[in-house]
């Protein structure tokens, strides 16, 4: 705003039927230091929100559980550590499947990320090949997955549901087939999946 307004400023001003006689000057040293710290007071201001957010979404609360979760061309694994759950290989359903489940096609997948309802979750993201990147909109995630790297991201779920995002990296010519689908539980219904999957629960 403030350099849109100079420049409608300056072409009202000084254009060559309202300054028919240019002026011959070519140093002003106090509209050098205006031009210079009233962009830099800007970007300090934005600065304030921009960190006070950033170390918002960085300082994870104490999670209740941890998921890894590794991107494979072209598919998704999820591992429960804290339940003793191995990793649980997720792939994108068909066409066909996805009709008949009457669920989003490229959206949903076979087996689904499942985590409970209001609690904090760690994802630790990592990739096994190249590099993918694992993005759900609903929840604010966007981690890339790079190989022999670990990122960290969080979340916790306000209500329970299905929720669907997708590798947001480039990462080949299946890109587009490589799903993230979440349940979002009550308690008792991850207590009796973790139960289902062979783990256990382990006390928070």
């Amino acid at each position: 705003l403030l350099v849109l307004g100079l420049l409608i400023w300056i072409i009202v001003r000084y254009n060559k039927k309202a300054n028919p006689v240019p002026a011959k000057f070519s140093h002003n040293t106090t509209i050098e230091i205006i031009w210079t710290v009233v962009p830099v007071l800007i970007l300090m201001l934005i600065a304030i929100f921009s960190f006070r957010l950033l170390f918002a979404y960085n300082n994870m609360p104490k999670p209740y559980m941890t998921v890894k979760a590794t991107g494979y061309q072209w598919y998704w694994g999820y591992e429960y550590p804290d339940q003793k759950i191995s990793e649980i290989v997720s792939l994108p359903l068909t066409k066909e499947q996805a009709d008949a489940k009457k669920v989003p096609y490229l959206l949903a997948a076979d087996k689904a990320m499942v985590v409970p309802v209001g609690q904090v979750v760690r994802v630790q993201v990592t990739g096994a090949d190249v590099i993918h990147a694992f993005a759900l909109p609903a929840f604010g995630l966007k981690t890339d997955a790079v190989p022999g790297r670990v990122n960290e991201t969080w979340f916790r779920a306000e209500r329970t549901g299905v929720f669907y995002g997708q590798c947001s990296e480039l990462c080949g010519d299946d890109h587009a087939f490589m799903p993230i689908e979440i349940h979002v539980v009550t308690q008792d219904q991850f207590a009796a999946w973790v139960v289902s999957k062979g783990g256990s629960m382990t006390p928070k």
